[in-house]
């Protein structure tokens, strides 16, 4: 399968970059000018940094791909404003979808969305307002399949994600960490489980209408307060887990859990429980 993946300079796109690159796929990767090619080392693709719509028109020409795996996106963690936000997370994929429509050959869209709430962030709003898009470009050519993904995590992850800034503070033995009242119930997913999740949506991509949403996650909803704890357990943390200390954010979003049984009913199934997967990423983030 010729796939064009975006955003394979991040934790989530390296992963499927390194999968698909194992699968035998012909992989091409859009990248921003800036991004680091770090994560991407010893995988066999093809890299493209296209920077003007017009060049993405013309690789998406030249590629022609079977399927777009779309995982570029902004969080607005790094000082970026609305526009920025939104270019990243609406425009570049309104420019691929409307470049994939012009090649008029059949090819699967896959894009990278999530389970938070449109109100909770910038981030989240731009996600929410690209699938209606997705749905009103989607035809008998361009499938289009929004994966609704829940809490990413494992090792190699950002520094700037909260779930990798508590591993580093416990392990680190952090004087303090300061804390919500951890009410919230987070749905988090070992990033091995997402890739197999995306392989399995791949696989069965014929199998699916022209328009389709479907939730990845683990399927279990611990609190972040146990999520944390679990942390601090596994790495004999002497850090101060101050919890209370924080108040919650604007429209603060209490339970996030994915409903799998869509992804089940194809075959796919989650390797890691919480556990075992946090064990695994503090072995291979802080090797001995």
């Amino acid at each position: 399968m010729r796939i064009l993946l975006t955003g394979g300079s991040g934790f989530l796109g390296s992963a499927l970059a390194r999968h698909f690159d194992r699968a035998g796929h012909e992989l091409v990767l859009l990248l921003r000018p800036r991004s680091s090619p770090a994560r991407l080392a010893n995988v066999r693709c093809r890299v493209a940094r296209a920077t003007s719509d017009a060049d993405i028109a013309a690789l998406v020409g030249e590629v022609r791909p079977d399927a777009v795996v779309h995982t570029a996106c902004s969080y607005g963690r790094g000082g970026e404003g609305a526009v920025q936000i939104a270019d990243a997370n609406l425009r570049l994929g309104l420019t691929l979808l409307q470049a994939l429509r012009a090649v008029e050959a059949p090819v699967t869209f896959i894009n990278t969305g999530t389970a938070l709430a449109a109100d909770v962030s910038a981030y989240a709003l731009s996600k929410h307002q690209f699938v209606p898009w997705g749905r009103m470009l989607a035809d008998a050519s361009l499938r289009f399949v929004n994966l609704r993904l829940q809490h990413l995590y494992g090792p190699g992850d950002d520094r700037s994600k909260f779930t990798t800034q508590v591993l580093h503070a416990c392990h680190a033995h952090e004087p303090r960490l300061a804390l919500t009242a951890g009410e919230q119930a987070r749905d988090f997913i070992h990033v091995d489980d997402a890739v197999s999740a995306y392989d399995t949506v791949l696989a069965h991509a014929g199998e699916l209408p022209a328009f389709d949403e479907i939730d990845v996650g683990s399927g279990r909803a611990p609190t972040i307060r146990e999520f944390v704890e679990a942390v601090h357990a596994l790495t004999a943390s002497r850090t101060r887990l101050d919890f209370g200390a924080l108040p919650y954010r604007p429209n603060e979003a209490m339970h996030c859990r994915a409903d799998t049984a869509r992804l089940e009913a194809l075959g796919w199934r989650a390797r890691w429980s919480l556990r075992d997967g946090l064990q695994h990423t503090i072995e291979q983030e802080f090797p001995a």
